[in-house]
């Protein structure tokens, strides 16, 4: 008695220590983040080597790059899009109604125009999340649409699959899921009504034509304050790259007219002003990406533009082309830096680079900026993700909770190996006391009672097994229970339907990964780069596989990416 009261004396005052320990870690974790969050928005980050002293040009897309919106921008189109609906057929009372809300999707969704679902998907395709319209899927549902059974699952490409690559195509998402709501309410009156497909291409041409037929553009104009974040440092950065000798270009598919206005207010000059082409060495606009990017596309002929007015008025360029041209820097001054159109090759050949590589390309948009440049034409990216202060914000707020998760992860993983040993023993014990019964009838009588004992004794064996099978399953399943249960808390903090944008249950989110293979470097904003020197050598972290983590500096490392990921 004695020794077990001072046994349990023991282990209180270990766990007493424990506790405090713990609890000096959280404050000490806490206390950590403070210092750190404030760096940390201002970082870029390192996927690829990347070494800026061989960039010839640094380019620039600007919409969502160096032209950062806020809400009042984007409800333009989402209001204008509905008008556009509703000319084209769509019940007013139900259109009428739609509210906008930025925070109802995230950037890496995937919209399957088929079934009218918006999903989830993690790095490896498999879909975690569904919902169709505003209403999430079933379990049962979800895996029977995109896990599949005889057949492979979807690989959620092709027609039938939209990625949600830019923010502008969040209000395609939060328009669209709505009119799905709109189609499956039998209340609403329907002229034609769509099928769900067809609902999409409505949906993604309402909101593309408020671009182009002066409902977007013509009120940024009237005040381009009321709808564009300013960016102080951004002059700075991009003199800082000249400064060192880089080139420094500008490639929008917006139009003169309206990149006029937008840069305009950025460079802080007058409404009519051209001060800001200085900034860059050639801006090309209406580009046409990602047909710009492409390789095999048609040849689109680049046009001067005449900025003389406001429209910019289109030259042809003397029937020459420019890559004909012998000194293009003598055809730059001489006839004007602004283009429309065109394709890389004559980018190439107003940069005069060699190679692909040379340049830096900055943009916003996954595929249209990123994926298709860095495939195609082997320029080195840089994806500016604005939602990754948020995510850094949540990680810095919920660093306790990560740590309870990598703890349960732990536990979890112990008690599995504990389940999966168990069960090899009962597997094993089930042969043996099998092949014992066999062998009975090659006994003689003397050795009866002799093997009814040995029987009874693994009987008893193999019963004690079962039960401690049976513990061991029950505590499996409620370690499991908590770890999702401390996951979701956690996903809650980032999304209360989404989660976190880079991660989806315990593995990277689809978008990841195409971070993590195209983008070279990414940040949350484009003039974060004016922290860092022109000709930063870039370096990214280790990479570790999982059979890593068994090694000492290796496990030490990967925690704390897990930890900075979270």
């Amino acid at each position: 008695m004695i020794r077990l009261i001072v046994l349990f004396g023991i282990i209180k005052t270990c766990s007493g220590l424990m506790i405090g320990f713990s609890q000096r870690r959280g404050v000490y974790n806490k206390a950590r983040a403070i210092v750190e969050e404030e760096r940390v928005m201002n970082e870029i980050f390192c996927n690829r080597e990347l070494n800026m002293k061989h960039i010839a040009a640094v380019g620039f897309d600007m919409d969502y790059t160096l032209a950062s919106y806020n809400y009042e921008f984007d409800l333009l189109a989402f209001e204008g899009a509905k008008k556009k609906l509703i000319e084209m057929g769509y019940p007013a009372s139900a259109i009428q109604k739609f509210e906008f809300d930025p925070d109802s999707h995230q950037r890496g969704l995937v919209i399957d125009k088929l079934r009218g679902n918006i999903l989830k998907v993690d790095r490896h395709k498999y879909t975690r999340t569904a919902y169709h319209g505003s209403c999430a899927l079933e379990s049962s549902e979800r895996k029977r649409a995109y896990v599949g059974v005889a057949e492979a699952p979807p690989l959620l490409v092709g027609d039938d699959f939209v990625n949600v690559d830019s923010l502008f195509q969040l209000i395609d998402a939060s328009l669209y899921a709505q009119v799905i709501d709109a189609l499956d309410n039998p209340k609403n009156t329907w002229t034609k009504k769509p099928s769900y497909r067809q609902a999409y291409s409505d949906v993604r041409s309402a909101v593309d034509s408020c671009h182009h037929d002066g409902v977007i553009k013509d009120r940024v104009a009237q005040d381009p304050a009321k709808y564009i974040l300013p960016d102080p440092k951004l002059q700075d950065m991009l003199r800082n790259f000249k400064k060192a000798g880089k080139q420094v270009f500008l490639l929008t598919n917006s139009l003169f007219d309206y990149t006029n206005v937008v840069m305009n207010f950025l460079t802080n000059a007058h409404i009519d002003s051209r001060e800001w082409i200085k900034l860059f060495d050639f801006v090309i606009v209406g580009a046409g990406k990602p047909t710009f990017l492409s390789p095999d596309a048609k040849q689109r002929q680049m046009l001067r533009v005449d900025i003389s007015t406001n429209l910019g008025t289109l030259h042809n360029l003397r029937g020459k082309p420019v890559q004909l041209s012998k000194n293009p820097m003598d055809f730059i001054q001489r006839e004007g830096r602004v283009f429309q159109g065109g394709n890389y090759k004559e980018l190439h050949a107003l940069l005069g680079i060699d190679s692909g590589s040379q340049i830096l390309y900055v943009g916003d948009h996954m595929y249209g900026d990123v994926v298709r440049s860095k495939r195609s034409l082997g320029w080195r990216t840089m994806l500016v993700v604005p939602e990754l202060d948020h995510e850094l914000e949540i990680g810095f707020q919920t660093c306790d909770i990560f740590a309870q998760i990598s703890q349960r992860q732990k536990l979890c993983e112990a008690i599995e190996i504990k389940v999966d040993a168990l069960r090899l023993a009962a597997l094993n014990n089930e042969d043996i006391f099998s092949s014992s019964i066999r062998s009975d009838s090659d006994t003689d009588d003397n050795d009866d009672m002799i093997h009814h004992q040995q029987d009874k004794d693994k009987d008893l064996n193999h019963s004690s097994l079962l039960h401690d099978l049976q513990a061991a399953e029950t505590e499996r399943l409620a370690a499991r229970d908590a770890l999702r249960i401390a996951r979701h808390t956690l996903a809650q903090h980032y999304h209360p339907i989404w989660g976190p944008m880079f991660r989806t249950g315990n593995q990277a989110s689809r978008f990841a990964k195409q971070v993590l293979d195209y983008a070279c470097i990414y940040t949350s904003r484009v003039s974060n780069l004016s922290y860092a020197s022109p000709n930063r050598h870039w370096r990214p972290p280790s990479d570790a596989m999982p059979h890593d983590r068994r090694t000492g500096d290796a496990e030490q490392s990967l925690l704390s990416t897990e930890e900075f990921n979270q």
